[in-house]
């Protein structure tokens, strides 16, 4: 993440931050699925409207992620940009991640929070190694 961003995602989050709470992480991440049914059907479908001309790749929401030694938040991500609130702010030990699995174009691993029925996939694509290698870290200790 470039500083510009890092710094917008404190300005967010800094208001919100217990007395001595210290930030250990500020990176992006895209929570969530897209099944290969959906992604081949929207492919299909704005192909079809285009000609071809156009091609679509459907992801997950992407959400800006600011690790603190005791709450994990996300921020609202706009297009790249930060936004101006917290979507959520759960405590760390409310979370338990399981370990990073390397698929064909992406990296992702299953994040329970607790209370959730089911859980949730943080996912990246591969030129994100090394930032999805230090949430994993982060997350799994």
């Amino acid at each position: 993440m470039n500083q510009k961003s890092t710094r917008k995602c404190l300005a967010v989050v800094t208001p919100a931050l217990a007395p001595q709470e210290r930030v250990e992480l500020v990176e992006a991440v895209q929570i969530g699925t897209v099944s290969a049914k959906r992604r081949l059907a929207t492919a299909a479908l704005v192909g079809a409207a285009t000609g071809g001309t156009v091609l679509v790749a459907v992801q997950p929401r992407a959400y800006f992620m600011v690790l603190t030694d005791r709450r994990l938040y996300l921020v609202h991500n706009l297009n790249g940009t930060v936004g101006n609130s917290i979507v959520s702010a759960t405590p760390r030990d409310k979370i338990s991640a399981g370990p990073l699995r390397k698929h064909l174009l992406t990296l992702s691993m299953e994040v329970q929070f607790t209370g959730a029925a089911t859980p949730s996939r943080f996912s990246w694509g591969r030129a994100q190694g090394r930032m999805a290698q230090a949430i994993a870290d982060a997350l799994t200790n």
